[in-house]
This record gives structure tokens, sequence and C-alpha cells, in this order.
């Protein structure tokens, strides 16, 4: 029907299922499209496929638009990203993988990585107990040779993080006493974070 609405959506679905070139296409059709789709949604999608596909440094434009930008759209519907810690976390984790790719580059590799802890950093300001910000932070410190600031995020990283044991056993006493819930219990209901986060930036059309 013309409408970015489908391309996007379908770049979505694509991305799920892992048809990175499919995603691509999609959203350069939604791109040439009129009324154009949501500048962040965009540029978030963008962002993941481009993270995917190895594209860091355009993942980064992108997870850096949402959270920089301001455009006439967002004030009128009241809308602020900066603050957004899930887009503030792939921002910090670009980062980090770019300072992979920089490993022959001393000074290259340590400007990444702290541009990373910086992000991360930055989410703890909004969420102390950020259990993917500690544990990245882990890394990155040891990485850069701060063993005391990375020994502190893994202590902090293992305190906050959810005791998937005591998770399930909750579950499975909850469904135990309750038939008509353990029925209606389906497993794939129980989508990972990762999933969950993705739809944030795009939740907002």
């Amino acid at each position: 029907m013309g409408r970015a609405d489908g391309p996007l959506n379908l770049a979505r679905v694509y991305y799920k299922e892992g048809r990175l070139e499919d995603a691509v296409a999609a959203l350069e059709r939604a791109a040439r499209l009129d009324p154009p789709a949501p500048r962040w949604t965009f540029a978030w999608l963008n962002g993941l496929v481009d993270k995917q596909t190895g594209n860091l440094d355009k993942a980064i434009e992108d997870y850096r638009s949402i959270l920089e930008d301001r455009y006439p759209e967002l004030d009128r519907r009241k809308f602020d990203f900066s603050k957004d810690y899930e887009v503030i976390n792939e921002l910090g984790q670009t980062l980090f993988e770019r300072a992979k790719q920089e490993r022959s580059a001393p000074d290259r590799y340590r400007q990444f990585l702290t541009l990373a802890a910086e992000q991360f950093n930055r989410t703890l300001e909004l969420d102390s107990e950020n259990v993917a910000a500690h544990y990245n932070l882990a890394l990155i410190y040891e990485a850069l040779g701060d063993e005391k600031q990375a020994a502190e995020h893994r202590r902090l990283h293992e305190r906050y993080r959810p005791d998937d044991n005591a998770t399930d056993r909750a579950i499975s006493l909850a469904r135990r006493g309750n038939k008509a819930a353990d029925h209606a219990a389906q497993s794939d209901c129980h989508l990972p974070a990762a999933t969950a986060r993705s739809a944030r930036p795009s939740q907002r059309q």
C-alpha cells in the first residue's frame, strides 16, 4: 500500500530469522517510501543489521543517532531516547566489538575500549544494577589491564545476575500448583532477553 510499515516489519522478521540480506533489502525499500519510517526505528533496525553483518562503524553511527539526534518529530511526540540504556548498551557492545578489530594497533584498541567503557558506565548511572553493563565492563577493564576495576564489576555482575535455578524452580512449583496455568503455558512464550530488548526503540512508532 505504499507505506513503510510493511518492509520495516518484514525487516524485523528477517532479522530475527537471521535472514540478514533480506533484512537489508527490506530496509532499503522502507527508506524509499513516503512517508518514511520513523527515524529512530529505522536507525535501530539498521544498527542491529549493520552490527550482525560486521559493518560496525555504520552501526555505531546508527546507535549514536538514536541517542544524540534531535529533530522536530521527536519534540512533537515528546520522545527522548538519550537515556534508553538498552540502546546505550548496544552502542557499548558495538564499540567493544570494534575495539577487537584494532588489536594490532594498540592506541586505537585502547581508544575503542575506553569509548565502550564510557557507554556502559553511562548505563550504570541510569541503572546501577544493570547486569549487561557490569559483565561487559569486567571484560573491558580486564582488556585494559585494570584488574581492580575488572574484579569489582565481576563481583557486581555475580551479585545482580538472575538466579536461573531459583527462577526455574519457582516456575515449576507454580505450574504444579495450578493445572490450568500449566496447561496454558507454552515454552516459546519465554523469549530471550535480547529479543525483548531489541524491540524497545521500535515500539515507539
